[in-house]
């Protein structure tokens, strides 16, 4: 860190500690509440997963119109984080994250109380608008928060980051337990309301605890970094092909793998379920070790592990009788582990390296601005790879079968894993 940047940061302490003591319980709440509210991307997108179908089935909506409205969060989830790559606005970070945090709450409170709407026509025309509002406020709001982190916490930012991305992967695993639990305990709109007054609580502590404006934003419009910026660098943009390509592959099992256990295996609904939840399971403790480790080794090597691992796992989940595996579900298994633990190895070391990368080779400052634009460029890949996962996946799987296309994707990869290995050992003293 240069000297000039040391003292912006040296300027930004000061400005917190005239708000509060950084030791004080109500720092230590405030940067508490802000990482819990990391958990809303995920949380919100996986909510209605296990208990909406069931209920809007009984109003006569088909599958494809499930279907489609679950897609909605995907494509609002990416027009936020495409639209709005400079993500601190006039009014300064806190008062932002409070407004967008508002509408994406009262969005989902609303969406409770829909299904008192008579006529099924508007039911489902307000289900799709309430539902996109709510992303779009789920999205920025969420990007203010982590630049919350970043401008509170300027010394350990890198720490906050990898912990950032490891609480919205646990979004994903503890929402649809969590609407499961509350539906069959106390109905329908319990679930949204629950969840709304949980964040509600706190958006408004943050908000209003929070200093008014602080942000370490560039000066000028010109020095701000820029997506055709960062991906001019091209360990950026092999990393970003990396994440994708992660993204397409869990997809990709999480959309089919269910159909393949019971059409190949003939397993039991009970024992799909469980087996389908070795995936998820085995992302959070990578993820956890990943966070741990990141500030202790060099970000490169559990990168490539994890690629290497997401390639043997498309191998294994079949598995590939072409290559010896065995037809087993026990080998079908391990390689579901192998997918979760590569998935999580491979996100949040990325983001340090191209946090490295943007400052060091790229010469952008190491500020609110650029950290926030990589988490965006981050979601963005995981954006277009689950969407191409969906429909690039299934092409796959209907033409050739869970079993041959698994292996395809695995193929796909293999040029990928090569770059990076040659790209890291030119770059190895950076990484």
């Amino acid at each position: 860190m240069s000297t000039s940047e040391t003292a912006q940061v040296s300027t930004r302490e000061e400005i917190v500690e005239n708000t509060f003591c950084q030791t004080s319980w109500r720092f230590r709440l405030l940067i508490t509440l802000l990482l819990f509210y990391q958990l809303v991307p995920g949380w919100g997108c996986n909510l209605l997963e296990s208990f909406f179908p069931i209920v809007v089935e009984d109003r006569g909506w088909s599958k494809t119109l499930i279907g489609l409205l679950f897609s909605t969060y995907a494509v609002a989830r990416l027009l936020s984080y495409s639209i709005f790559p400079h993500s601190i606005t006039n009014w300064g970070t806190s008062i932002s994250f409070g407004v967008f945090g508002l509408i994406a709450q009262i969005s989902q409170l609303t969406f409770g109380f829909l299904i008192y709407i008579p006529n099924n026509g508007w039911f489902v025309f307000c289900c799709f608008l309430i539902r996109f509002m709510e992303t779009i406020g789920l999205c920025i709001s969420h990007i203010y928060s982590y630049n919350l982190l970043m401008e509170l916490y300027p010394r350990h930012r890198s720490s906050l980051a990898s912990l950032s991305v490891f609480i919205s992967t646990l979004g994903f695993a503890l929402a649809p337990p969590f609407g499961s639990i509350i539906y069959a305990a106390s109905g329908y709109e319990f679930p949204f309301f629950t969840s709304s007054l949980m964040f509600l609580v706190v958006i408004l502590y943050c908000w209003f605890e929070s200093p008014s404006y602080l942000s370490d934003r560039c000066e000028t419009f010109e020095d701000r970094p820029t997506y055709i910026g960062l991906l001019k660098n091209p360990g950026i943009t092999l990393l970003f092909i990396s994440n994708l390509y992660a993204a397409i592959m869990g997809t990709f099992v999480a959309a089919n793998y269910a159909a393949y256990l019971h059409d190949y295996y003939k397993e039991s609904q009970y024992k799909i379920g469980g087996y389908c939840m070795v995936y998820p399971t085995c992302v959070l403790p990578a993820s956890l070790i990943v966070t741990y480790l990141i500030n202790k080794l060099k970000p490169i090597y559990p990168t490539v592990i994890g690629l290497i691992s997401l390639l043997l796992s498309m191998l294994l989940v079949g598995p590939t009788q072409a290559l010896g595996f065995p037809s087993s579900l026990t080998v079908s298994l391990i390689g579901c582990a192998f997918l979760g633990i590569g998935f999580g190895m491979c996100m949040i070391p990325a983001l340090e390296i191209q946090t490295r990368l943007a400052v060091v080779v790229s010469g952008y400052p190491d500020n609110v601005d650029t950290r926030s634009l990589l988490q965006q460029l981050l979601r963005i890949a995981f954006g277009v790879g689950n969407m191409t996962g969906l429909i690039f996946g299934g092409l796959l799987n209907d033409y050739f079968g869970f079993q041959n296309a698994s292996p395809l994707l695995s193929l796909i990869g293999w040029p990928f894993l090569f770059a990076l290995v040659g790209w890291s050992a030119c770059m190895y003293k950076l990484l």
